[in-house]
């Protein structure tokens, strides 16, 4: 996962703090949408994700105000926008900008992620995790 958090530190601008903190974000989503099989599958196939997915687990949270302001709101429209609030893309784009990732690098940062599990996972690997999680991933294959 080093490699897919320093492309994205280089292409989105963004620190590494927040490169970490949105990967193992997302990672977290996917983790409560996939059953522990193929949740674990999906870490063994991902160097150094499960490690930054504990690290996650061990931090305490909250670097952000719990979406309050105009990146609240721009969040809140935004999860709307993508199915309700209930909705994975909606939980990925508040963990994003929770992350500390502005509103315009959301699209870029999926894009990323989507292209490096493409890569990582194979064809077939990578149909079957499209299945599982449609809004984040089938969207963007």
């Amino acid at each position: 996962m080093d490699e897919f958090i320093q492309s994205v530190i280089r292409q989105l601008g963004i620190s590494e703090e927040q490169g970490r903190a949105a990967t193992a974000g997302v990672l977290k989503v996917i983790r409560e949408k996939l059953d522990d099989s193929s949740f674990s599958s999906l870490m063994d196939q991902l160097p150094g994700a499960q490690g930054l997915v504990s690290q996650a687990d061990a931090a305490p949270q909250g670097l952000s105000s719990g979406g309050g302001g105009l990146l609240g709101s721009l969040t809140s429209m935004a999860g709307s926008l993508l199915g309700g609030s209930d909705s994975m893309a909606a939980q990925v784009t508040k963990t994003l900008a929770e992350s500390g990732l502005g509103i315009d690098k959301v699209a870029g940062f999926i894009g990323m992620l989507v292209s490096y599990l493409k890569e990582k996972l194979g064809a077939e690997a990578f149909e079957s995790l499209a299945k599982q999680i449609p809004d984040l991933i089938g969207r963007n294959k």
